[in-house]
């Protein structure tokens, strides 16, 4: 049998997720953390409250008794869900959680799924359409946020894969900066298009720097060929606009870019804001880091119509500049509770891991980085009061948004680069590089995947519902109609004489 030493040694060397969550629990196994995952006990749920319910679910259920179970799974998660999301619960075992949360979460789907397909007395399918859609949108939905980080954003690519293969998209996905190109991707692909893309890493663009000539540093005022990245994004997202791409697989995907100029906002683009504004101009636009590429002009296309400016004359520049991980503005567009981050800016990623830890050393951690992004902060603000028309003031104004920033989300993946990648942060990936970010991307996932899965369950099986319901009624509404017409053309053919 393996030793602990040569299973975590294995688990390193996983090409998937399989792969993985096997050895993973064979470690649980030999630490004991499979048999912490079947106690029932532990201080960090309720779960003598989850038996509870357990039991009336499994009885509301067999009793067929729909009107009292549609009240009772809605009391019973406003109890105990917010409990159940703890990250303390994922930190233990490495394959999941306590099996008691994973058959209580079992119970409610099987609910929900139940209530949406079983005829109700008293409570026709519209009525019962609306009250899931009412539902779906008091709980909220998940989404996927990708930053900045330059050529480490090839990590979120790997990120996507992981989800995708293990069907935990979300369908709601903000991009920033390089995040951008990686959410332009999967906003203009079906799930199976995009799988094509990703398992073939040596035919799409990776590399969307070159470097100007001396002359055309001076013009542009900047180091990076803009036509270069324009062709990487043309190549790797295709040329929809974002009406087009959502029309197209019914993602609703954003990108985030922030105005060249002082007095304007920052833009959320996506097809509710910007229905017609190309997805590579947007995403150009937000990968363009002063300094190294020149603002870039905005491009929208009308319907049946020409490549036209949009804001003619208004330039833009990286997103992650204004809001790397725009969430507020995300959640009120979209309706979303639960945020997946994937973090792979540079100067971000060092003092973030912190975060997800516990012990004294972790703690202490905490405690200093929160201290020095405070005060980095505050001496800022006091710069930029001072210092209203110096010629520095954008440059102070670009910092301050980067320290007044949240980078986090209810789930946090981030790569674990040696130091000697840092050196690596603008350069464009050779293939044994780019692989490398990619399965990064990848593994740092697998250990998260529980815990992604168990909390965006819920979510996932209302919205399923409501499709079902949805599509249900509509084809009853064209049998209707269909039926409507039949009867009406017959009773138009019996009025007429017949023609000899």
């Amino acid at each position: 049998m393996s030793s602990l030493r040569q299973l975590h040694q294995q688990l390193k060397q996983c090409d998937n997720y399989q792969q993985w969550l096997e050895i993973a629990t064979k470690i649980d196994l030999k630490t004991g953390m499979e048999a912490w995952r079947n106690c029932e006990s532990s201080a960090d749920y309720p779960y003598q409250l989850l038996e509870e319910h357990i039991i009336k679910l499994q009885a509301l259920l067999r009793d067929k008794n729909y009107h009292e179970l549609a009240f009772f799974i809605k009391e019973s998660l406003h109890r105990t869900l917010g409990e159940l999301g703890e990250v303390q619960l994922y930190q233990h075992a490495l394959s999941g959680t306590k099996k008691l949360i994973e058959h209580y979460l079992n119970l409610v789907i099987l609910a929900l799924n139940t209530l949406c397909d079983k005829p109700i007395p008293g409570i026709n399918e519209h009525d019962k359409l609306a009250l899931l859609s009412q539902a779906e949108k008091n709980f909220g939905r998940p989404a996927l946020m990708l930053s900045g980080g330059g050529t480490f954003g090839i990590y979120h690519v790997g990120v996507v894969s992981a989800l995708l293969n293990q069907n935990l998209l979300p369908n709601i996905i903000s991009g920033t900066s390089m995040g951008s190109i990686a959410a332009g991707m999967v906003a203009c692909h079906h799930d199976h298009e995009l799988k094509a893309i990703l398992s073939t890493p040596e035919k799409s663009h990776y590399k969307p720097l070159k470097r100007l000539s001396i002359t055309s540093v001076w013009s542009h005022k900047a180091l990076l060929d803009p036509q270069q990245l324009q062709q990487c994004l043309e190549t790797n997202i295709g040329n929809y606009t974002f009406k087009e791409a959502f029309d197209r697989t019914g993602r609703e995907v954003s990108i985030t870019v922030s105005p060249a100029r002082t007095g304007l906002k920052p833009r959320i683009l996506n097809h509710q804001t910007t229905p017609n504004v190309l997805i590579y101009s947007a995403a150009k636009a937000s990968c363009s880091v002063p300094g190294l590429f020149p603002p870039s002009q905005l491009e929208e296309r009308p319907p049946q119509g020409k490549i036209v400016p949009y804001l003619e004359g208004e330039l833009w520049v990286d997103g992650s500049f204004a809001s790397d991980i725009p969430r507020q503005r995300i959640s009120r567009l979209n309706n979303v509770n639960y945020f997946i981050v994937s973090q792979a800016n540079p100067h971000i990623v060092p003092f973030i891991s912190h975060r997800q830890q516990t012990g004294l050393i972790a703690t202490f951690k905490d405690i200093a980085v929160t201290s020095a992004y405070a005060q980095g902060n505050t001496l800022l603000k006091v710069a930029r009061r001072r210092l209203p028309k110096q010629p520095w003031r954008s440059w102070l104004n670009h910092a301050s948004f980067f320290f007044d920033q949240d980078y986090l989300g209810d789930i946090n993946l981030h790569p674990d680069f040696p130091p000697s990648w840092y050196l690596k942060f603008m350069i464009n990936p050779n293939e044994g590089e780019r692989d490398y970010l990619l399965k990064m991307g990848e593994s740092s996932t697998w250990p998260k995947l529980a815990m992604i899965r168990d909390q965006t369950r819920i979510s996932n099986a209302l919205q399923a519902c409501v499709t079902r319901l949805s599509e249900h009624s509509s084809k009853q509404t064209k049998t209707t109609n269909d039926q409507t017409t039949t009867e009406k053309s017959l009773s138009n053919k019996k009025s007429k004489p017949l023609l000899m």
